[in-house]
C-alpha cells in the first residue's frame, strides 16, 4: 500500500485525497497552515465521521514528520507559483520523498524558475526521489 501525505488540505485536496483512498493508497498525514483544521483527522475535512487516524499538522512540522512517517509520496496542492512551493518541494527532496504538485508553474519550471528547479533536482537525485509538477492546467477545463 502506498503511504501518502497531503500538503495543503484545502479545496483541491478533497479531490486528491479521495482519489488516493479510492485507488487503495493510505493517507498517513496532512499539512496545512489553516488553524481551523490543524489537529483534525483527515476524514473530518472530507466530511466523514469515522476517524481515519491521519492528523493534520502545521506545515512547519513537515520535515520532522516526513522523517518520522517515511511516506512514499507527497501530494502538494498549495500555491500556483513555483517560488511559493519551493520550500515544501525542497523539504520533500531533502527527505527523499517523491512529490507531485498541482502548482501551475511546476508543470515546466525551467522556464520561470531555472535556478530553483536545478537546486531541487540536484537534491532529489541525491536522495533518490522524484519531484514533479502535474500543474492545474486551464486546458483541463
Amino acid at each position: 500500500m502506498t503511504k501518502v501525505v497531503q500538503i495543503g488540505c484545502g479545496k483541491m485536496s478533497l479531490y486528491t485525497m479521495r482519489y488516493v483512498m479510492e485507488k487503495g493508497g493510505k493517507i498517513i498525514a496532512g499539512f496545512d497552515i489553516n488553524p481551523d483544521i490543524l489537529g483534525k483527522d483527515i476524514n473530518v475535512i472530507l466530511g466523514g465521521t469515522k476517524k481515519y487516524k491521519a492528523n493534520i499538522y502545521h506545515v512547519n512540522e513537515l520535515e520532522e514528520k516526513l522523517k518520522e512517517l517515511k511516506p512514499d509520496v507527497a501530494i502538494v496542492t498549495t500555491m500556483s507559483l513555483f517560488r511559493d512551493c519551493y520550500d515544501v518541494l525542497m523539504t520533500c527532496a531533502k527527505c527523499g520523498v517523491n512529490a507531485i504538485t498541482t502548482c501551475e508553474e511546476a508543470f515546466y519550471p525551467m522556464n520561470s524558475s531555472p535556478k530553483m528547479t536545478k537546486a531541487i533536482d540536484k537534491v532529489a537525485k541525491k536522495n533518490n526521489c522524484t519531484i514533479t509538477g502535474s500543474g492545474y492546467q486551464d486546458v483541463s477545463w
